[in-house]
């Protein structure tokens, strides 16, 4: 009888102990990818590099067209979903950092300046993941305005399909203009 009696409190313990690592589990996700809140008199945003077709190395931003208003204070939180690792740059932020496979990189800054800015992860070199294969140069938009109530959303403007966010849609594997070409090996002798 005894143990029987302490099995549904056994059972009952083992239930808490889901619930709190599901908890756990739950803020740490947040924390990692993040909701896109606003915290502290910051605004924290999100975008994601997708990676739509693995074997054709399709790929776009989600979202593509980030609004905040002038004099804010920006986390901007980049999650690469891609199998291969990029470069993502913010050049009149002076943001450019590397991007793991699978990771998310932060990074903080004010927006300072009023304008609609290009943020770019460059071609990227072909590697045994993409059996060969260049990843595309994308292009999104951050735009800071001055009137704070057409900055209330982070939108992808309708986009959000495989390749919507190319630099060039005609040829994915030319870099904007101000950003070198990428001038490797490309053992499968598609365009540059």
């Amino acid at each position: 009888m005894l143990f029987r009696e302490a099995r549904p409190a056994l059972s009952r313990m083992a239930w808490i102990l889901v619930v709190v690592l599901v908890v756990a589990a739950v803020g740490a996700l947040e924390y990692e990818v993040g909701l896109g809140s606003n915290t502290g008199g910051g605004k924290e945003i999100d975008v994601t590099i997708f990676e739509d077709n693995p074997v054709l190395q399709i790929d776009h931003f989600y979202p593509d067209h980030v609004y905040v208003p002038l004099g804010q204070s920006v986390s901007l939180a980049i999650l690469n979903l891609d199998d291969e690792n990029r470069v993502f740059t913010l050049l009149q932020f002076g943001i450019n950092v590397s991007i793991f496979a699978g990771t998310t990189q932060r990074m903080s800054f004010t927006a300072n300046q009023l304008g609609n800015f290009s943020f770019v992860t460059p071609v990227a070199p072909p590697s045994p993941v993409s059996d060969g294969r260049l990843a595309p140069c994308l292009m999104g938009f951050f735009v800071v305005v001055q009137n704070a109530s057409l900055a209330s959303t982070t939108t992808s403007s309708g986009h959000g399909t495989p390749g919507s966010t190319y630099c060039n849609p005609a040829d994915p594997t030319q870099n904007p203009p101000g950003y070198p070409p990428y001038t490797g090996p490309n053992p499968l002798n598609e365009s540059l």
